[in-house]
């Protein structure tokens, strides 16, 4: 589907940029505060151009809170955390979590019905895992195997915004409007989170040497979240969470072309490992 790989090559471009403006000294919840809050204001300067209307009532405020928060506020400061002691190739791999988790919560929420093709993909996925996290494969340095972990939470809010986003969607939203109020949620929250870091909501050193990757970053959210939810509208979640597998293989490929780092063998072995997981989980026909 052209709008899922288009989404794909957007978002992945968000890891080597994440890398980026840890390596010149971004802190993590301040970037992703300003980047929510700069996509935001894009997208609504973009509605208002267009005559779309941003909901405001009770019901698309929560949306916006929840959702955003699950998406952006909170793993893209856990994530931007986590780079500068991940290979970006890694990091970009813990999407890969992201779809079986997605139909697993749509189990619990009696969205999606449990057979044994969902449980062997999921198993194959913690396979995955297992081949980076293992200090024998060499992928991961044996100090950076926490922060890998740590760096899993994210996949975990990916896939509960993702069934969230069709299921407390205010009716008759549009997808712009949707992205705006979401990335202004996720602004919301990260605004509360920061200080609990000690973090201040603009650095003290704030300049043009860190703006270039917070407006990429804020054109990234802004091009991909009206692409998500659209897709999730058109299609579903569970069919939506293919796009974690394209936005890994494009993650890596931003990050051969901006660092010109190619990850070892075994990566790509965990790669497979994880697709096939991907492919058996999501496949109609029951084992």
């Amino acid at each position: 589907m052209p709008m899922i790989l288009a989404a794909a090559l957007i978002y992945g471009a968000i890891f080597p940029v994440n890398r980026i403006a840890a390596d010149i000294g971004w802190p993590p919840l301040s970037f992703s505060f300003l980047q929510s809050l700069g996509g935001a204001v894009v997208l609504a300067l973009v509605a208002f151009i267009k005559g779309e209307r941003i909901g405001l009532t009770r019901s698309h405020l929560m949306a916006y809170i929840v959702i955003g928060g699950l998406v952006v506020g909170l793993p893209m400061g856990l994530l931007v955390t986590a780079a500068p002691h991940l290979d970006p190739s890694v990091l970009t791999l813990v999407l890969c979590l992201s779809p079986i988790l997605t139909l697993f919560i749509g189990i619990l929420l009696r969205i999606e019905t449990f057979d044994r093709r969902i449980l062997f993909g999921m198993i194959m996925g913690l396979i995955g895992i297992g081949l980076i996290v293992s200090p024998q494969t060499g992928i991961l340095a044996p100090e950076s195997a926490g922060w890998f972990v740590i760096s899993l939470g994210a996949p975990v809010m990916f896939a509960t915004a993702n069934n969230l986003a069709q299921y407390i969607r205010p009716p008759a939203t549009g997808s712009l409007s949707m992205a705006a109020g979401t990335l202004g949620g996720a602004a919301v929250v990260a605004l509360v989170v920061v200080p609990l870091f000690g973090q201040a909501p603009v650095p003290e050193n704030f300049g043009q040497a860190l703006l270039m990757p917070l407006v990429a970053a804020a054109a990234i959210n802004a091009a991909f979240y009206v692409l998500f939810f659209e897709i999730i509208r058109s299609v579903g979640p569970a069919k939506f969470s293919f796009f974690n597998y394209l936005a890994v293989v494009a993650g890596i490929l931003w990050s051969l072309v901006v660092f010109r780092e190619p990850p070892p063998a075994l990566f790509w072995l965990a790669i497979v490992v994880m697709f096939a997981g991907m492919a058996l989980a999501l496949r109609k026909k029951p084992v």
